[in-house]
């Protein structure tokens, strides 16, 4: 058995003109071969997916390769009309048997951008990942606290203002304080975060309708946050993604949520 992660990365992709022959659909092939070839150049994704036992607890157990997932799908919309498009998505199934605090965001992350990059200039705008946080075990409070550490070297006095939503369901309601704490806490002195009060700006986000866990129009049982971070990558959008999964884990949130981080306009109140 399996449980299954998603991310999709959203932005508006300028092709070069030598890669124009290549084509992608819902789950386009030409975007999955590109994913393959670069996590496997990363020794992060195998064909043959969770291939061997350890039998120190005396009986064969399939054991985490760290980084490693056991298949996955992956698809894309490349349409060439300078609007922001779900640019690429790719589904990693993990065995439920192998469990760990984190799940592989940031790996599926880096494939997805490597093989959009090498497609055509990308002004990266988004991102949304569907984390079945109730799979989770253990604590990442150190893997979040490194994380801090390589993002505090960014400038201190730049300011880029995100916007992030956590889609809960009935489990969130109520908790869009508490959930604002926890994310603070993990974010230290490199992050403004609060909870947004009006509307807020999703123009990073690519217009849909509940492709791949994410509808841009959900309005209930959303979580809303107004942040400021000190630079904007796909990096640093996995950086809040995971540290609202882990804050929402720690308010009792454990469900599985679509979290999404984007840019947003840089003018203050």
């Amino acid at each position: 058995m399996y449980y299954e992660t998603l991310v999709a990365v959203h932005g508006v992709l300028d092709r070069y003109p030598w890669a124009s022959h290549l084509t992608c659909e819902d789950t386009g092939s030409e975007l999955f071969d590109l994913a393959l070839r670069r996590s496997e150049a990363y020794g992060w994704y195998s064909t043959g997916g969770w291939t061997y036992r350890y039998r120190g607890w005396g009986e064969a157990r399939v054991v985490q390769d760290p980084g490693r997932w056991a298949d996955c799908l992956a698809g894309g919309d490349w349409t060439q009309d300078g609007q922001v498009r779900e640019l690429a998505w790719m589904s990693a199934d993990i065995p439920d048997d192998v469990r760990e605090p984190r799940l592989p965001v940031l790996h599926v992350t880096r494939i997805l951008s490597d093989a959009l990059n090498r497609l055509g200039h990308v002004r990266f705008t988004g991102l949304h990942a569907v984390l079945p946080l109730h799979e989770l075990v253990g604590d990442a409070s150190d893997d979040l606290a490194e994380m801090r550490k390589w993002f505090a070297l960014a400038d201190p006095s730049a300011s880029v203002a995100v916007s992030v939503t956590a889609a809960t369901g009935t489990a969130g309601w109520g908790k869009e304080a508490a959930v604002r704490d926890a994310v603070a806490a993990r974010l230290g002195d490199l992050a403004e975060v609060e909870v947004a009060t009006g509307r807020l700006d999703l123009s990073g986000m690519a217009d849909l309708d509940g492709e791949h866990g994410y509808r841009k129009a959900r309005e209930r049982g959303v979580l809303r946050f107004a942040c400021r971070v000190r630079e904007w990558s796909p990096e640093v959008a996995v950086w809040l993604v995971e540290v609202v999964g882990d804050a929402l884990r720690a308010v009792g949130c454990a469900e599985q949520v679509v979290v999404t981080a984007s840019r947003a306009s840089d003018a203050r109140p």
